[in-house]
């Protein structure tokens, strides 16, 4: 039985028994803290009586009691550890046992330099161990060393701020302002530089060295500081990775052929059919036809390439869709699946192709989807446009039906908003604004898209199938704001009625779009870069299957919703990445050119400031107000302060 009084050992803490009751100790630990233990629980390390904690001793030679036991133990021949007693070690070192040499020892086998302990008793590290040991307190030493160095050159290198010159991060060598190099960085501070950068790029959630610096443990403070330091420039964009997004191109191959099926493709190669986007568009996955009687939208079919359960289907899942970046582009498929299945890009493209017969009133009153073989031009809006004008016939066709579409839609309580858009391109250090130009064609287009979607969401539904839908409640906008929804509206009504829409909801439920004026909506156009849109292929596709007796088995209605649910959280990244680099090319251009000036327009005004939007970047801000201003009326504003590490842009009204 351990007497009262006695010390005890408890997980590596020392104890006081202070007393027993009902088959347990109770002990007293130095924190405080009180706990009731059973004997088994506990190793004694002295008899005791004591009445407090003992200071242990620090005149022991522990050094030379190791010693003489690896000597004593040198014939054994063994590497392993030598086994004491608390009391054997303590006569060993100090020539007596007491409650202080016994704290002593404990103390000494903690550090776990000479002993250690096994089991709460004492041991000698066998030699190897010991070695072991020392390297690792060298390590840590030369690694500590380092980490004073590394804080020194970087408290350095940030006071005198990156005007006094850069780091090339790929080969860290400091560049001076002529571009030559100056020194190349101690190769010892690397993991330190990339401890900062872990953080600041929001792999990591802490940042150990953070203290040591001065700084605020906070990704926006690494971010500056790193740029003050000169190890980043203003070419480093952090937020795709913070946003948590796969910033690596897929690195799976896209199969060179299609998958084993029974389903024909339709020879719609005398169709004449258009591509019609960007002129720097470089994915083209959906194309437009008429043909006299029938509308044809054909998309990209990347469902008859890929598994729906393969790694490759698996990897889109992830990544949910393209990300589309001013710097680059990081696609959701291989570079192989745009080469083959790219609407244009050869001249026969396999594509899923929906057939629709529009009425005179605008209703869809058939839709049939068939696998194609399309042969497909590609036009830049600009030249669609033109071709318009020009009395081209397929397009003179859909730009009347696509007319027809966006009344009934409105008649249906669509809200049309119209904001201009601004393309950012960045190629090495140019930025480069480009505004996106208002076509009917661009008009064309996107009505024969949502006419797509509307035909595929009431296909899938007239055969029950697991479907994707896309839907939103009405929208809750002030009836001033929702007249002449047919006519060009200034930008602060379309910016009351962006104010109140609705957020659009992705699931397998059957709801209308009121913000489209649709009672079934599903995307389908863009199955190259959108996982939704993949995932709706697969269904048509295994539905077609089924109609022709096949065993092909449509995705379960709980499926459908665990894989939308991935790629929609994974899709959300996306988009935050592809908001934050455009803030981020935007405040970098900004805060190159310190005494930019520009034009703005009034969308709301509120106390004391105005909500601004600046057609040169396409950019909502806000503003003070030191004058009186009206709604749409364009104001001159320059910039004042830029913060790239937090996407802070201030501008002021002249």
């Amino acid at each position: 039985m351990i007497q009262t009084g006695a010390l005890v050992l408890y997980k590596n803490q020392i104890g006081l028994v202070t007393g027993f009751s009902d088959g347990k100790y109770s002990v007293a630990f130095q924190d405080s803290t009180n706990l009731r233990l059973r004997e088994k629980d506990v190793v004694i390390i002295h008899t005791g009586p004591v009445t407090r904690f003992p200071a242990p001793r620090q005149d022991g030679d522990f050094e030379t009691a190791y010693e003489m036991l690896v000597s004593d133990h040198a014939d054994t021949q063994s590497d392993e550890p030598i086994a004491l007693t608390w009391q054997s070690l303590s006569e060993l070192v100090f020539g007596e046992y007491t409650p202080e040499t016994a704290a002593a020892c404990l103390e000494k086998a903690l550090e776990g330099t000479l002993f250690s302990m096994i089991d709460g008793t004492p041991v000698a590290l066998s030699l190897s161990e010991r070695r072991k040991v020392e390297e690792k307190a060298q390590r840590k030493q030369s690694e500590a060393a380092q980490r004073k160095a590394f804080i020194a050159w970087f408290l350095e290198a940030h006071k005198a701020r990156a005007s006094k010159g850069r780091v090339n991060r790929v080969n860290r060598e400091e560049i001076s302002d002529e571009g030559q190099p100056t020194k190349t960085i101690d190769s010892s501070f690397l993991p330190f530089i990339r401890e900062l950068e872990s953080f600041a790029l929001g792999r990591t959630s802490y940042c150990s060295l953070a203290q040591d610096l001065g700084l605020s443990e906070k990704p926006e403070v690494i971010h500056e500081a790193l740029i003050d330091a000169g190890i980043w420039t203003d070419k480093d964009n952090p937020w795709p990775a913070r946003s948590g997004c796969n910033l690596d191109v897929p690195k799976l191959d896209f199969p060179g052929k299609e998958l084993q099926s029974h389903l024909s493709r339709l020879d719609l190669s005398s169709v004449a059919s258009y591509a019609i986007d960007n002129a720097w568009s470089t994915d083209p996955d959906d194309a437009i036809g008429y043909d006299g009687t029938y509308v044809w939208v054909h998309i990209a079919d990347p469902a008859s390439y890929i598994d729906a359960e393969s790694s490759l289907d698996q990897t889109a899942m992830e990544r949910g869709a393209t990300l589309y970046l001013p710097e680059k582009t990081i696609p959701m498929l291989p570079e192989g699946a745009v080469k083959t299945l790219g609407l244009g890009l050869n001249p026969l493209s396999p594509a899923l192709s929906f057939r629709m017969k529009v009425a005179d009133d605008g209703s869809v009153t058939e839709t049939m989807i068939s696998p194609s073989t399309v042969k497909v031009s590609r036009l830049s809006y600009e030249k669609a446009d033109e071709l318009l004008s020009q009395g081209e016939p397929t397009l003179v066709a859909l730009d009347r039906i696509a007319q027809t579409r966006k009344r009934r839609r409105i008649q249906n309580g669509a809200v049309e908003i119209d904001f201009p858009e601004v393309s950012i391109k960045v190629r090495g250090d140019e930025i480069a604004f480009t505004p996106l130009p208002v076509t009917r064609s661009s008009g064309i287009v996107r009505e024969m898209m949502l006419l797509a979607g509307e035909a595929a969401g009431r296909w899938a539904r007239d055969r029950s199938l697991p479907f994707l839908y896309s839907s939103q409640e009405a929208p809750n906008i002030p009836a001033q704001y929702l007249a002449d929804m047919e006519r060009p509206a200034p930008l602060s009504v379309q910016f009351a009625r962006r104010k109140g829409m609705r957020a659009s909801i992705v699931g397998t439920e059957t709801l209308a779009h009121r913000g489209l004026g649709l009672s079934f909506y599903s995307q389908v156009t863009s199955p190259l870069r959108r996982y939704q849109d993949l995932l709706t292929h697969y269904q048509i596709r295994r539905s077609l299957e089924r109609e022709q007796g096949l065993s092909a088995t449509p995705l379960s209605e709980d499926e459908m919703g665990r894989r939308c649910l991935i790629a929609s959280q994974a899709a959300s990244q996306t988009k935050q990445a592809e908001r934050d680099s455009r803030l981020h090319w935007t405040c970098v251009y900004l805060a190159r050119h310190p005494d930019w000036e520009g034009m703005a327009t009034i969308l709301e005004l509120r106390e004391n400031e105005a909500w601004i939007f600046i057609e040169a970047f396409g950019l909502e801000t806000s503003v003070r107000c030191r004058r009186a201003v009206q709604l749409d009326q364009k104001v001159t504003i320059k910039v004042v302060k830029v913060r790239l590490a937090t996407l802070e842009a201030n501008f002021e009204m002249k």
